[in-house]
């Protein structure tokens, strides 16, 4: 082990046991290549040993929950209108999954090559499909039956204030 190695591994705070053991098997096995960086080779470890490397995990992570969420604030929206509209037709669709998937790879990371965008968006819409079957949740009626009252109460309440397209009491 060169002494630049060891200073780096004093220096830098690793916070889990498995980084100090996969920096420790890293150090023990040095290639010839002098540019391989411990961090470098670290985060190859990693990924081989557990699936994507942190700092990716986590960029993937945020752009499904990006998805997630303008999915969520659109549906709302078209909903909203329609209930100001007083017509139950919704005349929009919300931002399909493909396309909120290449907006996410654009703007939350940060990819500009198409190529790279097209891939990376295949991905995107794979995990936000996996995540929506693992999270879905069964048909409950005693869910079901409190929006609906809930959704009743909001409509008496804005037919009471003369809102257009509430249902009267």
């Amino acid at each position: 082990m060169s002494g630049s190695d060891s200073t780096l591994a004093t220096m830098v705070h690793f916070e889990t046991v498995l980084e100090r053991v996969l920096l420790a098997i890293i150090n023990a096995h040095l290639t010839d290549a002098a540019d391989a960086s411990n961090m470098k080779r670290l985060d190859v470890a990693m990924t081989a040993l557990v699936g994507l490397s942190r700092p990716h995990a986590a960029r993937i992570e945020k752009a499904v929950l990006f998805m997630e969420q303008q999915r969520q604030r659109d549906i709302c929206n078209i909903e909203l209108s329609a209930l100001a509209a007083g017509s139950g037709i919704h005349t929009t669709l919300p931002r399909s999954v493909p396309y909120l998937a290449q907006l996410a790879a654009r703007d939350i990371l940060g990819i500009t090559c198409p190529a790279e965008v097209r891939a990376t968006a295949n991905m995107l819409c794979r995990e936000y499909r996996s995540r929506a079957t693992r999270h879905s949740v069964e048909y409950d009626p005693a869910r079901e039956a409190m929006q609906d009252g809930a959704v009743r109460r909001i409509l008496d309440e804005l037919a009471d204030w003369d809102v257009p397209g509430a249902h009267p009491k």
